[in-house]
């Protein structure tokens, strides 16, 4: 496998070039893209990106962080979003070394992921999707860093907060927010019941979302889905789990994760009969 360590020098370029950045970025659009190697490399990093979480392989994961990289470094002007990918693209590697049980690798994309949302945070990215993002990163290293739950906690429900400010009829914040209500313990204020809301939101957003843009963001209407089957699944809403899982396969035929959560409901329910 390849390691992250490949491109440690584009990310040394990266940031200070960005130190340099005199003034906010506007969002980012295709037209923006003058260089057409930067929305070539956006679009390959998008892809790989869908492909390493449908097929849960870092090396697709890390394929696609190399390309959002590819396209900091070309792109002559910063832009928030593009490094707004580069986060995205770590918090799915830290999110797969969690699953994996590789902490130092889940602590070092996530300490990486924080400064390019606090990058794209500062250049004036003005969806909340980095705020959430960083809300996430906090969620992991606080699995690595129980002992500093307290801090770790307060940190992540304040950028999750600030989240909600921005980018309240945005459907991946809903869905971000919405995941890390899911796995909050009740105790804490989390549980599925607090994460209802988020989720149901997200869904009925995503359903109004057009995509198509080679440029915005347009990842997750199978994850609402996929994340309000599970929360019906805590519940034991068992149909309406099943439901939730048919749609985000029809919106992403690729997902293996679907496919396992509908195969394994489809077996519990042959053997209650």
């Amino acid at each position: 496998m390849r390691t992250h360590h490949r491109f440690a020098s584009l990310l040394t370029v990266v940031f200070a070039a960005v130190a340099l950045a005199a003034a906010v970025a506007p969002p980012l659009s295709a037209q923006d893209l003058k260089d057409p190697g930067v929305l070539q490399a956006l679009k390959e990093g998008r892809t790989k990106l869908q492909a390493g979480l449908d097929e849960w392989k870092a090396e697709s994961l890390l394929a696609a962080r190399d390309a959002f990289l590819k396209a900091c470094v070309l792109n002559k002007a910063e832009q928030a979003d593009l490094f707004y990918y580069v986060a995205l693209a770590d918090y799915r590697l830290a999110s797969y070394y969690l699953v994996t049980s590789n902490p130092a690798e889940l602590e070092r994309f996530a300490r990486e992921g924080q400064q390019y949302a606090q990058k794209a945070i500062s250049l004036g990215a003005k969806s909340g999707e980095p705020e959430a993002l960083y809300g996430m990163l906090l969620g992991t290293i606080l699995t690595v860093h129980p002992e500093e739950a307290m801090t770790l906690g307060m940190e992540s429900f304040q950028y999750m907060g600030q989240a909600d400010q921005r980018g309240a009829g945005n459907p991946r914040v809903n869905l971000l927010h919405g995941m890390f209500m899911l796995y909050v313990p009740a105790e804490y204020g989390g549980g599925p019941d607090a994460a209802r809301g988020y989720l149901e939101t997200a869904v009925s957003l995503f359903e109004k979302e057009t995509g198509g843009d080679p440029v915005k963001p347009d990842w997750g209407k199978d994850e609402a889905y996929l994340n309000l089957g599970l929360l019906y699944k805590q519940t034991n809403e068992t149909s309406k789990a099943l439901e939730m899982f048919k749609k985000a396969l029809a919106a992403n035929p690729r997902s293996g994760r679907t496919k396992s959560e509908i195969a394994a409901l489809e077996k519990d329910k042959k053997q209650a009969v």
